[in-house]
């Protein structure tokens, strides 16, 4: 078997944070893992937005908010009595991320 062509751009860092995410203002409430400079994991179950979906999403940093736009490369919506068998979310590519959430992703 040959070993999977790596696409991503930047290593990712296996941390779980709290953030805020939604289409227009960050309401709704998820973890990101597996985090990067370019993107992240959303770990949510609902809402669960689709491919190609612009989102806002908010870290809570301990310097204060932090916000970048983001789009969402692929979902994945489980029922809930599938969630014990994969993750729901969404992975997400952040859009020009402001220099002050680069910075702060840095540091883990």
């Amino acid at each position: 078997m040959s070993p999977r062509k790596q696409r991503r751009k930047e290593e990712r860092r296996f941390k779980r944070l709290k953030v805020r995410y939604g289409p227009e203002k960050p309401v709704h409430l998820a973890y990101a893992i597996r985090i990067s400079p370019n993107g992240a994991f959303l770990v949510a179950n609902r809402p669960i937005f689709s491919s190609g979906s612009r989102i806002v999403v908010e870290f809570d940093a301990p310097t204060g908010k932090l916000s970048t736009d983001a789009v969402v490369r692929h979902a994945r919506n489980l029922p809930p009595q599938m969630v014990h068998l994969s993750t729901s979310g969404m992975g997400v590519e952040f859009i020009s991320p402001p220099p002050e959430l680069l910075e702060y992703l840095k540091t883990f």
